[in-house]
């Protein structure tokens, strides 16, 4: 039997995440993999979660203040068709989605736990924005996180295939804006 490598790069991802963020016109979510622990304080907990440019739920809750953050759940994978693979710039995409909205109008999808913030400052990477956020609310789960590897090994090929283009194009618009040196 042969063993498959893995990137060492790959550990750093987090739990599949849903992103969630609203404007006057309603809620919108997305896929997230870069959320992270920023805070040694446990009575001041804080997230940095950091989005791509290109899509439309950065720029919500930079003019909001403020992001929901869900974990989802091994059992949540059709979630990352309609949230990773559709923009709320096209219409409201939560339609038909089970959700529930956060104190602050941010949507949650319960899953492994989820966690409402405030933002407390952005920093621009070029490419995406890192937003530091303060936990405000927060639903523990006590379903297992859905990882990207498991995620792919349910998700189907048509899926792959479709998140691989989007992923392509997305890169290919990073490269051109992210900081970095040669």
């Amino acid at each position: 039997m042969t063993e498959q490598s893995i990137s060492v790069l790959s550990h750093f991802w987090a739990p599949l995440c849903a992103i969630g963020g609203h404007r006057p016109g309603g809620p919108n979510a997305q896929i997230c993999v870069s959320v992270f622990g920023a805070s040694i304080v446990p009575e001041r907990p804080r997230l940095l979660v950091v989005l791509s440019k290109t899509n439309h739920t950065t720029g919500l809750v930079a003019a909001s203040g403020t992001l929901s953050v869900t974990v989802l759940a091994e059992s949540q994978a059709h979630l990352l068709e309609p949230l990773g693979l559709h923009s709320g710039r096209n219409g409201p995409k939560l339609g038909g989605i089970e959700h529930s909205l956060t104190a602050m109008g941010d949507p949650a999808f319960g899953g492994a736990g989820s966690i409402a913030c405030e933002v407390l400052r952005s920093f621009d990477f070029g490419d995406s924005t890192a937003f530091l956020a303060a936990v405000r609310e927060r639903e523990e789960g006590a379903l297992a996180p859905l990882s990207w590897q498991a995620a792919k090994s349910v998700v189907g090929e048509d899926f792959l295939r479709r998140w691989a283009e989007k992923s392509a194009r997305e890169q290919a618009a990073a490269r051109e804006a992210m900081a970095w040196r040669e």
